[in-house]
């Protein structure tokens, strides 16, 4: 800390995934530029978790080590998400630490962190790679947007609601009703996108990744992030914050189906079928039917 600046500090722990990361990230910038406050954040790396948020976007706000953060905490306790702690008193703190996995709840009015994550731009190597992938794929006509959570990591409501023959059933019923309709798919294994590829061999997607949540891996799921957010729907896992993340990256054009989502969601019900811009895929041009 520098001077006498109050400061507030958006802190993640090493088990939390990008989506709640992110989502924590930019809600405390949010609330420090909201509260006249300087901003910092905690983002623990290691075995659970192998690349820095700068090794992913541009973000030149200061990091945290994490031992710093604990030591702070007899002082300076962690706070949750609810934001109903804040006061006159809390007010006066020097240091305010939000440590959670979840959104903040904002003030009514106030920038969302959705907004502020269409700001952030991924780092050169994972444009280029989106880029390539967009064109290669002649992704400029209307595409479905795939993300399968199949790893042994994922969460056991996740596996059992969102089983791959979920995805292959799914992906038949919409490609029945639009032949044309182009398809990529964000697998967490390879063994799940040879499957959808082997039913549907013109699928496009990444393989050879490397090791869940390593640093290639994430800039993986990164350029993934984009190019689900920039199809005309989404069918994603129960109970993941990914795909939602691309929703929000994606705003309110792009539905997100899951299996247990509400019938509202399906692709069936949707009217507009629109391609993103791939590094700004709230940026909406019209589809070709």
């Amino acid at each position: 800390m520098s001077g006498r600046e109050n400061v507030l500090v958006a802190v993640t722990r090493r088990y939390h995934g990008l989506g709640n990361r992110m989502r924590v990230v930019l809600g405390g910038k949010v609330l420090a530029e909201l509260e006249g406050r300087a901003f910092a954040y905690v983002w623990p790396t290691g075995r659970g978790f192998g690349a820095r948020l700068e090794e992913l976007w541009e973000f030149d706000e200061r990091r945290w080590p994490e031992a710093l953060s604990r030591a702070l905490t007899p002082l300076f306790p962690y706070r949750d998400a609810s934001l109903d702690w804040i006061d006159d008193a809390a007010r006066q703190a020097r240091v305010w630490q939000i440590r959670t996995p979840h959104a903040l709840v904002l003030p009514r009015g106030a920038p969302s962190w959705h907004a502020a994550l269409r700001t952030v731009q991924p780092v050169e190597g994972i444009r280029n790679r989106i880029l390539e992938l967009f064109e290669a794929a002649s992704l400029s006509r209307p595409y479905l947007g795939v993300m399968i959570r199949s790893h042994t990591v994922a969460h056991e409501a996740t596996l059992r609601s969102s089983p791959v023959e979920w995805y292959l059933d799914r992906i038949e019923e919409i490609r029945s009703v639009r032949p044309g309709l182009g398809l990529y798919v964000a697998a967490d294994t390879d063994a799940a996108f040879a499957r959808v590829a082997d039913r549907f061999p013109d699928c496009v997607g990444q393989t050879g990744k490397g090791e869940y949540n390593s640093r290639s891996a994430l800039q993986a799921s990164v350029a993934d992030l984009y190019l689900l957010a920039a199809s005309c729907h989404i069918l994603g896992p129960h109970y993941s914050s990914f795909p939602e993340l691309a929703q929000h990256l994606a705003g309110s054009k792009v539905a997100l189906e899951t299996s247990t989502s509400p019938a509202s969601t399906r692709y069936e019900m949707q009217e507009a079928l629109t391609v993103g811009t791939p590094l700004r895929p709230e940026l909406r041009s019209p589809g070709r039917n």
